[in-house]
């Protein structure tokens, strides 16, 4: 083992280290993902290869088997790697046909199968893409970016079609939350509408045919109504089903307050606008009237230590 792969080994692990100071600063992890966790949560079942690729090392996020080898940026944690991590190291050195990585692909993102101490030591170089050879894991939730918060959304959206068949009604359809919990409210939707709508026929229908009628004569209306509404414009970070969802519950809010059953469910979205309206007035208020009082309370606080 060189001297120059011993002293990029120590500053990979320090910055290691300085990452993991920066993640309790900032809450946020710095811990790599488990294949194991991210197939079990997006449910994924279907593997196609896609040959060799280069791909960029910032879209890496995970290990088959070394994720607590590694923080989230790849570089070592202990020790116990430093003579893999050095021969490595040296071989990238001498050789100049180095062999593809093997990663998954889920969405955009990587999560690799063999090739760890290959990523960790080009990430310490600064190198941005590597060699792989790449099998796509298929998920039934369309992953945006591969984080703990997109994985449980995963999670929860596989439980809403394992409950309502959604994906098998809609196969080209899918109904994006912000919030995981979020789907067992509209597995909860659904089952109200399909014990309804059994209270009115002779025969009872299927959960295919109430997911079908549900979205393209309940959920569908209301989408359409709060986009007319513009609603949305005032959550900038949130999906029109997070709004539906909302909206739902305002309404059903209305009718048992009010004694008014006959509320429609574009009054409903107009009141909830007028207190979303109300409450960013109410917060630009108290802010322009806690910058009024700041030069005060300042004045204040240096009299009290000038006459203490």
């Amino acid at each position: 083992m060189s001297l120059k792969s011993r002293i990029e080994f120590e500053k990979a692990k320090s910055k290691s280290i300085l990452n993991d100071l920066i993640s309790t600063i900032t809450y946020k992890s710095n811990y790599l993902l488990s294949f194991d966790e991210v197939k079990y949560l997006t449910g994924g079942n279907t593997f196609v290869y896609r040959g060799i690729q280069s791909i960029p090392l910032d879209n890496i996020k995970g290990s088959e088997g070394r994720y607590r080898d590694f923080d989230s940026y790849f570089f070592p944690k202990h020790e116990g790697i430093r003579e893999k991590w050095e021969n490595i190291s040296d071989f990238m050195d001498s050789s100049e046909n180095i062999p593809p990585i093997s990663v998954y692909k889920i969405g955009d993102y990587y999560i690799v199968r063999d090739g760890n101490h290959r990523v960790s030591v080009a990430r310490e170089r600064g190198m941005k893409y590597i060699d792989a050879e790449v099998v796509e894991m298929i998920t039934k939730f369309p992953i945006k970016e591969l984080t703990e918060k997109e994985l449980l959304l995963a999670d929860g959206y596989n439980f809403f079609i394992s409950e309502t068949h959604f994906d098998k009604v809609f196969p080209n359809i899918h109904i994006r939350l912000t919030n995981p919990w979020g789907y067992i409210v509209l597995v909860d939707h659904i089952n109200t509408y399909k014990y309804y709508k059994n209270q009115t026929l002779k025969k009872e229908l299927c959960m295919e045919e109430v997911v079908k009628d549900w979205y393209q004569n309940l959920f569908l209306p209301v989408t359409k109504a709060i986009q007319k509404s513009k609603l949305i414009k005032f959550f900038p970070n949130r999906t029109i089903g997070d709004l539906y969802i909302w909206i739902m519950d305002h309404w059903h809010y209305l009718k048992e307050n009010t004694k008014n059953p006959l509320i429609t469910i574009e009054k409903a979205i107009e009141d909830f606008e007028k207190m979303v309206r109300e409450e960013i007035i109410s917060r630009k208020v108290k802010f322009f009237i806690s910058l009024l009082l700041f030069p005060l309370k300042i004045i204040y606080k240096i009299l009290r230590l000038i006459f203490r």
